[in-house]
């Protein structure tokens, strides 16, 4: 930890102290602003100067201990808001909600409490810390460690459920942080988009910390092919689907096969509007024909045309600054701009085209290419 109390009882930090004075300090016994034991001063040329819990130590806070990367992770962000001129505190402890942010700051009367994320840890946790932060009116910015960012290969990337839940929704647009500490880039994605399953595509914008200010985190970097790239897996997935039976498949897929199949209907023939790409898609994580091809039995097939649509709100977890996604309205959207429905108000929705299950693989296959140009053609989509 960066901080501990003297014997006064006031917080001390080391991050600004040369080394003739820590050593110095060395002589005087601090401790643990949460367990209260004695603790020690560790320093060193490939160390970032901070207190440590002897071993042994009972303290909750130190869980297998902060790595190399963490402590220079923080030290370096810490350095780089600082040079921006921003009131910013390493390890600023927050006793209403018993958490010390790595990183805690204000940004024109915004309250930012950073998490720098190294290690794993449970969704449990990340839904915990984040709900704190939120409710005590504090932005919680998530930024995660070198290991978490994924390999890109053309423009598209594959999602951990871990990476995933620190996706950000921000002017329109999913974004994610990464921090490499000992090269000292950060990367960001943005205009991240899923047609279903771990492949993201996105834009992937990677630079040294120091050529970057703190609000260009927040910009989406504009890139024409991904569009291209991203359709084109929309059809790969659409093929593999009809096509290729895989007899190895998750409890959803199993369930959802179930569901059509006491329905008498065959999963490779389904319409091609159960497959549709919309953008919550990307938090979703879920494969979007699991949920489209329910609403569309459910709520949209044996209805006559003229009848009013309504699909129910599908619940999904929200991003670190509280956004979820409307998918079922992102869908009527979408159905609306192929012309499967109308809008006739606000919120009303009337079906104007009947969708059958196909009979052959062969009519499948043609219903797709005929949506997939359809998808293409579509000017300014958000998909």
């Amino acid at each position: 930890m960066l901080y501990a109390l003297d014997t006064n009882g006031e917080l001390q930090s080391l991050y600004q102290l040369r080394q003739a004075e820590i050593n110095q300090a060395r002589k005087t016994p601090y401790f643990c602003p949460v367990c209260h034991e004695m603790l020690q001063i560790r320093s060193g040329p490939r160390t970032v100067p901070h207190f440590s819990h002897f071993p042994k130590s009972n303290c909750t806070e130190i869980k297998g201990g902060e790595t190399l990367e963490h402590d220079r992770g923080k030290w370096r962000l810490f350095t780089w808001l600082k040079n921006q001129g921003y009131d910013v505190h390493l390890e600023h402890y927050l006793p209403e909600i018993r958490q010390r942010p790595d990183l805690f700051l204000m940004v024109n009367e915004k309250i930012i409490a950073i998490e720098y994320q190294c290690a794993s840890i449970s969704k449990r946790e990340i839904n915990k810390r984040t709900s704190s932060y939120r409710d005590a009116g504090i932005f919680p910015l998530w930024i995660l460690g070198e290991k978490h960012l994924p390999s890109s290969i053309s423009n598209h990337c594959s999602l951990s459920d871990f990476t995933r839940a620190f996706l950000y929704y921000l002017n329109d647009d999913y974004h994610l942080y990464f921090f490499h500490a000992s090269k000292n880039t950060i990367c960001v994605l943005s205009n991240a988009k899923s047609a279903g399953g771990r492949r993201v595509f996105a834009n992937r914008f990677s630079t040294t910390i120091t050529n970057l200010s703190f609000s260009q985190l927040f910009s989406s970097i504009s890139c024409s092919h991904i569009e291209d790239h991203f359709i084109k897996e929309v059809e790969r997935l659409w093929y593999k689907n009809r096509t290729v039976y895989q007899s190895q498949v998750s409890s959803e897929e199993r369930q959802y096969r179930q569901y059509l199949y006491l329905r008498g209907y065959h999963f490779s023939l389904i319409p091609s509007i159960c497959y549709l790409p919309v953008p919550g898609q990307v938090q979703a994580g879920m494969r979007p024909y699991i949920w489209q091809t329910r609403l569309f039995l459910d709520h949209f097939f044996h209805l006559p045309i003229g009848s009013f649509i309504e699909f129910p709100f599908l619940n999904l977890p929200s991003t670190p600054n509280g956004y979820v996604p409307h998918l079922s309205q992102q869908y009527l959207d979408l159905l609306t701009q192929l012309n499967i429905i109308e809008k006739t108000g606000k919120n009303n929705y009337i079906k104007s085209k009947q969708v059958p299950f196909h009979k052959r693989v062969e009519d499948a296959l043609e219903d797709d290419r005929r949506t997939l140009e359809q998808l293409r053609n579509l000017q300014r989509i958000n998909i």
